[in-house]
């Protein structure tokens, strides 16, 4: 028990030392659906990103494209230099079943820690892309009580986060607002309040939302376009 405890130790002490890590940060947009982050670790020699990705469909398959960037808040865009458990396109990893799930991780040089970056794979189609990941604790945290709280029907509790959490970024043009500002709309919307969904619109189109375009797609697939 005493050697597992040390080891256990060393492990975490190794962890503390060589870098931050964020264990499954909240995000603006996906593709595909299917895919998730499980942790984020900036180390001193790179930048990692361990994620999954499930099949949804029979005879699925998935790659990595080489020309795969993280992208920093200023735009500036980072090669992708390592990837594990995926292989490169065009091979493939074929899925055995719908429902299977494949863990990979991506590596990127290092870039020390980021307030909030994207992930973009720049391919043919079916392109991987995560765009303003969140690597703040407390908003992470906040973030996922607001998914929580609607999840659960309490939707002006969520709303009051929401609007609390753009009142305090909206300044700072962080990868997320976006995502916020579609939250308030789509809350607004299922409360009946279209006026209100408007400005919150209006407000959103007059900002400095990185992405903005993309998120305005997003709510027109959803109906909410003003």
């Amino acid at each position: 028990m005493k050697q597992v405890l040390i080891i256990v130790l060393l492990a975490a002490f190794s962890g503390a030392v060589s870098g931050q890590s964020v264990e499954s940060p909240n995000y603006g947009l996906k593709s595909p659906l299917t895919a998730e982050i499980v942790r984020v670790d900036f180390n001193a020699d790179a930048t990692v990103v361990w994620m999954t990705v499930m099949s949804d469909i029979n005879n699925a398959w998935f790659c990595i494209d080489r020309n795969t960037f993280l992208v920093r808040p200023d735009g500036m865009k980072i090669k992708l230099t390592g990837l594990k458990g995926l292989p490169y396109c065009p091979a493939t990893h074929k899925f055995k079943r719908p429902g299977e799930k494949a863990a990979f991780s991506l590596t990127f040089p290092p870039t020390g820690m980021l307030p909030w970056f994207s992930i973009v794979e720049e391919c043919m189609g079916g392109c991987l892309s995560f765009r303003g990941i969140v690597t703040d604790a407390s908003l992470n945290n906040r973030l996922n009580e607001a998914f929580a709280l609607s999840g659960s029907g309490n939707n002006m509790a969520a709303y009051h986060i929401y609007e609390e959490i753009i009142a305090e970024t909206d300044s700072l043009n962080l990868g997320i607002e976006g995502s916020v500002y579609t939250s308030l709309i789509m809350l607004d919307r299922s409360m009946g309040r279209h006026e209100t969904a408007r400005q919150w619109y209006n407000r959103m189109m007059t900002s400095d939302t990185p992405d903005l375009k993309l998120y305005l797609e997003n709510l027109k697939r959803q109906g909410a376009e003003y």
